[in-house]
């Protein structure tokens, strides 16, 4: 009987230090809203940049994941008439993107349930707005 009571408490003791290790490594959630893409891009840090500073390296793979996606589908967006489109000028980095984005979203909770699309579409337009006539 004593034992398994031993056992039992050493499997705790083990269970428990696996634990924080197992939630470190859950992968960071999919960015669908706005509110996912201010989350999972600011857990990045500056893993984006090469070399990869500090921050979460799984976060910045599902950040740098989303924003390839979403500029493929950017550039392939039928335009609607009165439509103002980004123009960026020159390259911009991943992690450039990503810090602007989330430096221009800070504080604008109305894009928190909207489509992550809408919230890196409006700040990739204000900071990069087409000059008059395009």
């Amino acid at each position: 009987m004593t034992r398994s009571i031993a056992a039992a408490i050493l499997l705790a003791g083990f269970a428990s230090m696996a634990a924080p290790a197992l939630a470190q490594d859950a992968p960071p959630r999919e960015v669908v809203s706005g509110a996912d893409f201010m989350a999972v891009c600011g857990a990045a840090g500056k893993a984006l940049s090469s070399p990869p500073g500090e921050g979460s390296r799984p976060a910045a793979r599902r950040c740098k994941d989303y924003l390839k996606n979403f500029f493929q589908l950017e550039s392939v967006r039928p335009l609607i008439p009165n439509d103002q489109v980004m123009c960026i000028n020159g390259s911009l980095k991943w992690q450039d993107i990503a810090d602007q984005v989330l430096d221009w979203g800070q504080g604008r909770s109305e894009f928190d349930s909207r489509p992550a699309d809408d919230l890196v579409r409006a700040a990739m337009r204000a900071r990069h707005p087409c000059p008059e006539g395009n």
